[in-house]
């Protein structure tokens, strides 16, 4: 565990990280089970997956900032 502040921010950022990690894997989960069923849902968990990588993008630019 840090006992700094950088290190305390660092170590939110990686679960943050994390976090979005776990999103993405229930996006893929979620696309398996409707591909074929439901194409404007799939189109809309597709985009969703779109922004979380964008987000976890942003997240990784600020830890490797810090």
């Amino acid at each position: 565990m840090a006992s700094n502040t950088r290190g305390r921010i660092k170590e939110r950022f990686e679960g943050i990280h994390r976090n979005f990690d776990w999103v993405m894997e229930h996006c893929r989960q979620c696309d398996k089970l409707i591909a074929d069923k439901n194409p404007s849902m799939t189109k809309a968990v597709e985009a969703l997956a779109k922004g979380t990588k964008t987000l976890d993008e942003l997240a990784r630019d600020i830890y490797h900032k810090i």
